[in-house]
């Protein structure tokens, strides 16, 4: 009888686990497939940006600036080497505009973001205001401005120029912010992000943003190209 009793309970413990089992595989598989499924049609990310704009591809980017006056210098554009006309690899492009300038968007999407922060290792740029922009489920482009200031007041004057706000919506073209310009240097570091790592931006530009950036590119530095990328 207890070896009746043991065959009996254990085989049917054993059948329990065993469908019990069989149950978890079936939910982390339909799980699993939910997971990619919804990544894949942005329900994850909570990002959907309806009938705005097409958010499939992007190739007819823009300029951030409204006029070429707007801009004073441009020193470094993108570069994934230091075998560039700057010399160190740099993770956008910088532009250096004139005070109270219009920044504008260079391509349509959510804000995800306005921040700032203290470079506590630096004397002059002390604070930086942050813009951040999503474009789809992958693209970001982000606007440093940079007013080159050790003054915080001056950081809140920078954020009382922007146009826009965390949660709300840009066109391409639409006023982001005026820049604030307080000493020699200042600019916004501009770039793009895919996944959270910066990418070379220039396949993103419209066919005529690319001839404009060219040329204000070259007005200063004959020659120069938007990119250098890892021979």
């Amino acid at each position: 009888m207890p070896f009746k009793f043991m065959r009996e309970h254990f085989g049917s413990t054993y059948m329990r686990l065993k469908a019990i089992a069989m149950i978890l595989v079936l939910v982390i598989g339909i799980g699993v497939f939910v997971s990619i499924y919804a990544l894949q049609n942005n329900w994850l990310s909570g990002f959907d940006p309806g009938n705005r704009y097409p958010s499939e591809r992007l190739d007819y980017m823009g300029v951030i600036y409204v006029n070429q006056s707007d801009i004073y210098a441009y020193n470094e554009g993108y570069s994934e080497t230091d075998s560039c006309p700057w010399g160190f690899i740099h993770n956008g492009l910088d532009y250096f505009f004139n005070n109270n300038s219009e920044v504008i968007a260079a391509a349509p999407g959510y804000v995800e973001q306005v921040s700032w922060r203290l470079n506590s290792d630096t004397t002059l740029n002390m604070y930086n205001i942050f813009v951040v922009i999503q474009f789809n489920t992958s693209i970001k482009l982000q606007y440093t401005f940079e007013p080159f200031t050790h003054v915080e007041d001056d950081q809140y004057r920078q954020l009382e120029m922007l146009e826009v706000q965390e949660g709300t919506w840009v066109q391409k073209g639409d006023v982001i912010a005026r820049f604030l310009y307080v000493e020699e240097g200042a600019h916004i570091h501009w770039g793009v992000t895919m996944n959270n790592e910066w990418i070379d931006p220039e396949p993103f530009f419209s066919i005529s943003d690319h001839a404009e950036i060219l040329s204000l590119i070259n007005s200063y530095h004959p020659g120069w190209s938007i990119s250098y990328l890892t021979p």
